[in-house]
């Protein structure tokens, strides 16, 4: 069985040339789709629930369809609220109905020493990319289409940061989540805090080349964490992965589970 992806990122065995894949956008788009999606929404979130005590069935289901809107969007009460149709100051507990479903999960703001002026809001990640993109409304081929990339892009972000959360529980390196916007501009997908203060900063993208501006935010912190800072790592589409700078490299998405 692979390691989990952060262990092995912290072994020196792991060369990143070395990391192959045969996927392809339209595979990764397959893994956002799954027949009895539908359904399972319809049995999740049914109003039969005694969880859902007294809270409306008809809001959860807005609420819902609003966060996939985009997924893995910060957790903004007032857009959240206009689009579900929920009075902004009633939404946690449908929030927090959907983190005990196992249909969402939230990532919180980077707290690491290293963020200057950090907003706060958590991200909220759907737990399975298929759920978020049947309710998103987006068809698979319109993803797989080069003209789809604003719509697979956040649902590409939400693959990956599901599978850490979901790689997290039983990883050897015992690692922290959070995403890091501040209000200077700085902005990393995801960072990945150790328990000895060391992180790592993860961007995600659809291309399968690289550009430098993709690695601007990863720079960024790296000058602000100094020795603090483990590495950067850029997962696109690419078939390998290269070294793009000190401490700074691309691999595939797939290497979450391939390797």
């Amino acid at each position: 069985m692979p390691l989990d992806l952060i262990t092995r990122l912290g072994s020196r065995a792991m060369v990143p040339g070395d990391e192959r894949t045969g996927r392809e956008i339209a595979d990764y788009v397959e893994l956002m789709v799954r027949p009895g999606v539908p359904q399972e929404l319809d049995d999740l979130l049914g109003g039969r629930s005694r969880s859902f005590g007294r809270l409306d069935p008809v809001r959860v289901r807005a609420l819902a369809r609003a966060l996939a809107d985009p997924p893995g969007a910060e957790f903004n009460r007032v857009r959240l609220g206009a689009a579900a149709g929920v009075p902004p100051t009633t939404l946690p507990p449908y929030v927090d109905l959907l983190v005990q479903l196992g249909v969402v999960a939230l990532v919180p703001g980077c707290r690491s020493p290293v963020a200057r002026r950090a907003i706060g809001r958590p991200r909220v990640v759907f737990t399975d990319v298929a759920v978020a993109r049947h309710l998103a409304g987006c068809p698979a081929p319109d993803l797989v289409a080069f003209s789809g990339r604003r719509l697979l892009s956040p649902l590409l972000r939400n693959l990956v940061a599901a599978e850490l959360l979901r790689q997290q529980a039983e990883s050897a390196a015992g690692y922290r989540i959070s995403h890091l916007r501040e209000r200077n501009g700085l902005a990393v997908d995801l960072v990945v805090e150790l328990p000895d203060d060391t992180l790592y900063g993860i961007e995600v993208r659809t291309a399968a080349s690289l550009r430098p501006h993709q690695f601007d935010g990863l720079r960024a912190l790296r000058t602000r964490a100094g020795g603090r800072f483990r590495g950067g790592i850029v997962l696109n589409t690419a078939a390998t992965g290269h070294v793009y700078g000190p401490r700074l490299w691309s691999l595939p998405i797939a290497t979450l589970w391939e390797g």
